[in-house]
C-alpha cells in the first residue's frame, strides 16, 4: 500500500470520527413563546471599541429563554440561556469562536466545550444557586439582575464561567437609589453592587429592566441603546 493511500484512509477515518462524535449539547426543544423584553446593549470596551448586542427575553411555559447576538471582530457570537421562573439557570449554549454549553445535571453544572475529537466535558463540583456568565455577552447579566430582584434575601451565588471551565463567588449588595442622565433629564434607577471574585460590577436597573452596567476589570461598560442613547452617565 503506497503512502498516498495510507494518508487517504487516515483522512476518511478521521472524518467519520468527527461526524460520529457529538457537538456541544443543544437546548432541548425550547422554542417559541411570548416575548417579554428586547433591546440593544451597546458595550464600550477599552480603547473606545463599541459592540452592539441584541437581546430578546422569552417566556416559554414555566421557563425563560434569553437570547443574545453580537459581533466580536469578524466573529458572530450567539448565546442562549434558559432559566426557571426563579431565574436559576438550567441550560447555557454559546456559539462562536469556541462553542461551549452548560447543563445542570443532578444539581451540578456540566460544561461541554469544543466538538468532535476536541470535545471535553467538565462536571463542576459546586452547590447552587448559580449564575452562568459568558466572556462577551451582556445578556446573562440581565438574568443576574433579575435574580437579585427576585431573591432579596439570597444574594450569594456561584458564577460558572463556561469558557474557562471555572467558578468564582458572586455576591450582590442591596440596591441603592441612583440617577442616570439622558437627554437632559435624570432617570431614576436602582444600583446593585456585585462582587465577582476579586472585582466589582455595577448593575443599573429601572424596574425589571437592566439598563446599564459597569463590568469588573477591563470588561468595560454597557447601556441600553433605546433608553440611554448618549451612553452611561451617572447623574450628580
Amino acid at each position: 500500500m503506497d503512502l498516498w493511500r495510507i494518508l487517504l484512509i487516515g483522512v476518511v477515518i478521521a472524518g467519520v470520527v468527527l461526524v460520529l462524535l457529538p457537538a456541544p449539547e443543544e437546548i432541548p426543544g425550547l422554542v417559541g413563546g411570548e416575548i417579554v423584553e428586547q433591546g440593544t446593549y451597546v458595550v464600550e470596551r477599552r480603547g473606545g471599541t463599541l459592540v452592539e448586542e441584541t437581546f430578546t427575553l422569552w417566556l416559554v411555559g414555566e421557563t425563560y429563554r434569553l437570547e443574545s447576538r453580537l459581533q466580536v471582530g469578524t466573529q458572530i457570537v450567539e448565546v442562549v440561556l434558559v432559566l426557571d421562573r426563579g431565574w436559576n439557570p438550567l441550560y447555557y449554549v454559546e456559539k462562536g469562536r469556541a462553542p461551549v454549553s452548560v447543563r445542570v445535571v443532578e444539581g451540578r453544572p456540566r460544561i461541554t466545550s469544543g466538538s468532535g475529537l476536541f470535545r471535553r466535558e467538565t462536571m463542576v463540583a459546586v452547590f447552587p444557586p448559580y449564575a452562568f456568565l459568558g466572556v462577551e455577552a451582556i445578556g446573562p447579566w440581565y438574568a443576574v439582575h433579575r435574580y437579585l430582584q427576585a431573591q432579596p434575601s439570597a444574594r450569594a451565588l456561584t458564577a460558572v464561567l463556561p469558557g474557562s471551565r471555572s467558578t468564582v463567588p458572586l455576591v450582590g449588595s442591596p440596591p441603592e437609589p441612583a440617577g442616570l442622565a439622558a437627554d437632559g433629564r435624570t432617570l431614576p434607577a436602582e444600583a446593585y453592587r456585585v462582587r465577582l471574585g476579586e472585582g466589582d460590577a455595577w448593575l443599573y436597573g429601572q424596574g425589571e429592566l437592566l439598563v446599564a452596567g459597569k463590568l469588573p476589570g477591563e470588561g468595560g461598560t454597557f447601556y441600553l441603546k433605546e433608553l440611554l442613547p448618549d451612553g452611561l452617565r451617572i447623574a450628580p
